[in-house]
């Protein structure tokens, strides 16, 4: 369950974005998670709630944006959203160099305080 330590390092960079601010309450958290990063949301949702228990972000939304898997041709230059374990040449130009344009993030996007 790697859900936990990316988690962990979730609320870190919040927590310590809201010290930095002198926040009172973090009323929101937006993060941007890429299809290939093979996560449970709602395992995120649940770390999240246990971890930030008893701080200022405890009460904070929660809000994940699933980012597609995004793959651009070397060859041809064609870029599409390619499915999970279906991508093994261009769609247009059949050139197997292909490049991952997105679809691993795992970022803080937004963190909203008061």
């Amino acid at each position: 369950m790697h859900e936990m330590a990316l988690t962990e390092n979730v609320v870190e960079i919040v927590l310590t974005h809201a010290k930095m601010a002198n926040a009172e309450k973090v009323i929101q958290v937006k993060l941007k998670i890429g299809e290939l990063r093979d996560v449970v949301d709602s395992l995120i949702e649940k770390c999240f709630r246990y971890m930030a228990r008893g701080t200022v972000a405890a009460e904070a939304i929660l809000e994940i944006t699933k980012v597609p898997f995004v793959v651009k041709c070397g060859d041809c230059g064609s870029e599409y959203p390619e499915s999970i374990g279906d991508c093994t040449q261009c769609r247009s130009c059949g050139s197997r160099n292909l490049k991952l344009v997105s679809g691993k993030e795992f970022l803080v996007e937004e963190i909203k305080i008061v």
